[in-house]
């Protein structure tokens, strides 16, 4: 019997343990990142979980340059589709504006840095550096 108390005591802490590593782990995450390309905004991610599992938005500037003048073009915003955070790694989905899904992945640089790349938007899609709004 005291096996197997044991046992269920062993199996309810590691089970805490697993659980507060993933809050810690989420926690990370939460609140509103900015990033700028050629030094003009162009992402902000905003994370919280306020329903107990993280979420979010993404708000991309589109940016054109013309006649060496940058000019954000359009503000394209993003509901995250599912958001998974493992070993300073985020990842998740945006539906695209013509119906297909960008795969998104955000890296911890750094406490407050983070990086931020599309993986499917072909070869030239630049990594942004992004830093949390305190």
């Amino acid at each position: 019997m005291k096996l197997k108390v044991s046992a269920f005591l062993c199996a309810v802490f590691m089970l805490a343990a697993v659980s507060q590593s993933q809050a810690t782990n989420q926690a990370s995450w939460l609140g509103v990142w900015q990033g700028e390309l050629d030094g003009h905004p162009s992402v902000v991610l905003t994370l919280a979980d306020d329903t107990g599992d993280l979420g979010g938005t993404l708000v991309l500037d589109i940016i054109k340059k013309e006649d060496g003048q940058v000019h954000i073009v359009a503000l394209e915003p993003h509901t995250l589709l599912n958001p998974r955070g493992d070993s300073g790694i985020l990842t998740f989905q945006c539906k695209r504006l013509n119906g297909g899904m960008l795969n998104i992945s955000v890296k911890h640089v750094a406490a407050d840095r983070a990086t931020i790349h599309c993986l499917n938007c072909g070869q030239d899609a630049p990594t942004v550096e992004m830093v949390r709004e305190k």
